[in-house]
């Protein structure tokens, strides 16, 4: 279940920090993410044997159906970022579809999730959870901070870094827009980490099931659908509606801060972008 969001931090990873890093990162996408699961597993030679030509082919079919949408959702966001200004209903639209492409990628992932996890000894399974326990822990290190003026302040500092990427520096009083917009977001880390804790729980329930030879292939794709699902809607009611609240709170900052920039930083934004279609483009007959 984790190895879909460990594709997407590859290449946001590669997207955020350098545009040279795209080829990189990407190419080489097989061998990192079975490095990358390694170390949640643990795998013997012969599981790797199995688990590494999956993950090339499933990174063939990534680059064969979903490279050029990429490249589409990254010229509509062109499209968009050099007008005065854009509708939070807008923004949310362009990460709706976004999610769309990631949604699709979990559901070819399936098939290796259904022939890893029961290969998979009592042991790994025991690494696997000491592994999601201590990166619940990491996550409430750096995001559960004591007062709610540290926490604002953390989510500030992230998102600052990122806007200054798209479009360059921002000024003192777009830094106090985005402040002034982080003090009336709904901010419930107690809640989020809940939710962490539940799908960690979640996840590795699935795994230890998918050990059951009873169950059909059918069956089995089935049950790691439906993690999938509690993914995009939490089954905590709670959970979900502050989740909803964020992401229009999101879309909101996002519309906010465009309409504040300068045309010297929608023009960096465009460039920003170009140089990741230009990447992107080489990619699709590598």
């Amino acid at each position: 279940m984790r190895f879909i969001q460990c594709v997407l931090i590859l290449l946001l990873a590669g997207l955020i920090n350098s545009c040279g890093l795209v080829k990189t990162v990407y190419n080489n996408a097989p061998e990192v993410l079975s490095w990358w699961l390694d170390g949640y597993f643990d795998f013997t030679q012969d599981q790797k044997s199995i688990l590494n030509p999956a993950l090339h082919r499933l990174h063939d079919w990534h680059r064969q159906n979903q490279l050029s949408s990429y490249i589409l959702t990254l010229q509509d966001l062109q499209s968009v970022v050099i007008r005065e200004q854009i509708s939070p209903s807008e923004a949310c639209e362009r990460i709706d579809n976004i999610k769309a492409n990631f949604s699709e990628l979990q559901l070819e992932s399936i098939p290796i999730i259904i022939e890893i996890a029961p290969l998979l000894t009592n042991e790994q399974l025991q690494y696997f959870q000491g592994k999601l326990e201590k990166r619940a822990l990491k996550w409430k290190s750096e995001w559960w901070q004591e007062t709610l003026e540290e926490q604002i302040e953390a989510r500030l500092e992230k998102i600052e870094s990122f806007a200054e990427k798209v479009y360059g520096d921002l000024n003192e009083s777009q830094l106090a827009m985005l402040k002034q917009n982080l003090v009336v977001t709904p901010i419930k880390p107690a809640l989020t980490y809940a939710e962490i804790l539940r799908r960690n729980q979640d996840v590795y329930q699935i795994v230890t099931a998918l050990h059951n030879r009873s169950l059909s292939a059918e069956n089995k794709s089935q049950l790691v659908k439906q993690g999938f699902e509690r993914l995009k809607s939490s089954p905590n009611p709670a959970y979900q509606v502050y989740a909803n609240q964020v992401k229009q709170r999101t879309c909101e900052i996002m519309a906010d801060l465009h309409a504040s920039t300068s045309a010297k930083q929608k023009q960096h934004a465009k460039d920003w972008l170009e140089n990741y279609i230009v990447q992107f483009s080489g990619l699709l007959n590598v």
